[in-house]
């Protein structure tokens, strides 16, 4: 059997559970980054007429829908 005094205990224990909250945190804002960057992922921004727009299609150019005009496209950094 392990001694261990009730301060150590107690230190361990919260040590444990805030290591715990912590990984649970980090994970959630890991996959609500992922979620956003899947959202984000088909969304163009004009660079003529400054319209928003989704475009879902494999073109490497894209028309906008406004003015016609071809953009590239960006995509959102990971983090």
């Amino acid at each position: 059997m392990i001694r261990i005094e009730l301060p150590w205990l107690v230190f361990i224990s919260l040590l444990v559970l805030l290591a715990g909250i912590f990984m649970v945190w980090i994970s959630v804002e890991v996959g609500r980054r992922l979620r956003r960057r899947q959202a984000l992922r088909y969304r163009i921004r004009c660079a003529v007429c400054s319209m928003e727009y989704e475009d879902r299609s494999r073109a490497v150019l894209p028309s906008c829908p406004r003015c016609g005009s071809l953009n590239e496209r960006e995509y959102p950094p990971l983090f």
